[in-house]
């Protein structure tokens, strides 16, 4: 029987253990497969900890075992899964199901439409929906094929890279995912010299610490981003500042090209995001995870923007509506040309008179903009907001006063960068959120109104 992948956020029940996990459908002959993935869900971040050490979160697999009509549901081979809510990914997940009839019957379930589906053994599915005390069950002999799609969401990064996705970069699901660039990306540094690639820092403690976008021809961050919530926000060690190289890329950025070049290591996910552990501290400090910075910029006006998204997620008085989660995205300019209000003006500096020169040390590109992305989620409400703060990179001090006057929305920034942002957002919700810049519910004003 062919399977195709799942990839919703799902509850595993399995006797009396009950796991918040991701899982991925993948082709192993007739046996049903799920494979778990290497980040605990965020509602159940605060015991991140405890789960983490229960597992192999690696190399786990979970072999769906069955057990159909009339068999008790307490035995070892019965495992039952639940949808979590709505799916946390910001996925709409159907299931559909292929009968073997002369008809081809397609049977489909929206996955929020669940109570829980339990499999058993060698034999068939228990579907119960909600609402429901009793099941509707299908043998396997009756199934050809069980499909698990997201649908309507013509720009997320599944439909652009495909099913290649989930095998290459089984992180991209993620909501604070810009979409990647899909036509030049390779899933290893082996040959990816003039190639993009995806690369995710994680511990075993506090699952990814952050993901990044690495242009190996620029020898540059394309972006990095990754959440914040009440999970991964306490701080328990102090700044490590240990940084180095990163192996995992195909051509790093060294220690040598910033010596003597008059740019700080400017961080996009920063050291005082990252303090639950010494391990996750000393990822922020990849030379992956830094784009050349005036330190005039990187320690007055970015710092405070860095302090200001801390807070959104932290304080609940600094926004409208409680944060349970703040999606991240932190980056700069590195294309030649970048368009700012219909106008298309530079995106690097370059050494024809400017006070910065194209390249550091004849390696790194100086980008003349930085910005960032926020997606704030509440859970209560089921609803979100965004935000972007895009800042001019120079050398002279620029006003903290107020914040507001760098803030613009999504769209504009996407308009100003060419790179799609929350795409693996519904897109009826992605449309709404990132047209909106309201600078009310992040407590903002510009000096001009």
């Amino acid at each position: 029987m062919k399977k195709n992948y799942i990839n919703p956020t799902i509850e595993i029940h399995k006797m009396a253990t009950t796991k918040m996990l991701m899982g991925s459908i993948t082709e192993v002959g007739d046996d049903l497969n799920v494979i778990i993935s290497s980040d605990p869900e965020m509602e159940d971040a605060t015991d991140a900890v405890s789960r983490e050490d229960d597992f192999d979160w690696t190399s786990f697999i979970i072999i769906f075992v069955f057990s159909l009509f009339g068999l008790n549901m307490s035995a070892q081979t019965a495992v039952t899964v639940e949808p979590a809510g709505p799916p946390a990914d910001g996925k709409k997940h159907t299931m559909t199901l292929y009968l073997k009839d002369v008809n081809s019957t397609q049977i489909s379930y929206n996955v929020v439409d669940l109570e829980h589906v339990t499999y058993l053994e060698g034999v068939g599915m228990k579907v119960y929906l909600k609402n429901s005390t009793t099941s509707i069950d299908y043998l396997y002999s009756q199934i050809t094929k069980i499909d698990y799609v997201p649908d309507n969401n013509i720009n997320a990064n599944w439909t652009k890279v495909g099913e290649s996705m989930w095998t290459n970069y089984p992180e991209a699901w993620r909501l604070e995912y810009p979409q990647v660039s899909y036509n030049n990306l390779s899933p290893t540094k082996d040959g990816a010299e003039t190639k993009n690639q995806i690369i995710v820092k994680s511990t075993n403690d506090f699952g990814i610490t952050y993901s990044l976008e690495w242009d190996n021809s620029k020898i540059a961050n394309r972006w990095t981003c990754y959440q914040l919530h009440a999970g991964n926000t306490m701080s328990s060690v102090k700044r490590n500042d240990d940084f180095k190289a990163d192996s995992e890329v195909a051509i790093s950025s060294e220690l040598a090209d910033y010596s003597n070049s008059g740019f700080s290591r400017g961080h996009l996910c920063p050291s005082a995001d990252r303090l639950c552990s010494k391990d996750q501290n000393k990822q922020t400090f990849f030379l992956t995870n830094m784009q050349p910075q005036y330190q005039s910029h990187n320690g007055g006006l970015w710092s405070r923007l860095e302090d200001e998204v801390r807070q959104f997620a932290t304080d609940n008085s600094k926004t409208n509506a409680t944060c349970d989660t703040l999606y991240v995205v932190k980056a700069a300019t590195i294309t030649d040309k970048v368009t700012i209000n219909n106008t298309e003006t530079d995106g690097v500096y370059y050494n024809d008179g400017h006070t910065a020169y194209q390249l550091c040390n004849n390696r790194l590109l100086i980008p003349k903009y930085f910005y960032m992305a926020l997606l704030h989620y509440n859970k209560e409400t089921d609803t979100y907001q965004a935000l972007a703060f895009w800042t001019d990179h120079i050398s002279t001090t620029q006003s903290v006063a107020n914040l507001g006057d760098y803030a613009i929305s999504i769209d504009e920034l996407e308009q100003r960068t060419g790179i799609d942002f929350f795409c693996n957002l519904p897109d009826d919700i992605e449309n709404e959120v990132e047209s909106s810049l309201d600078l009310n519910f992040w407590h903002l004003t510009k000096t001009n109104q």
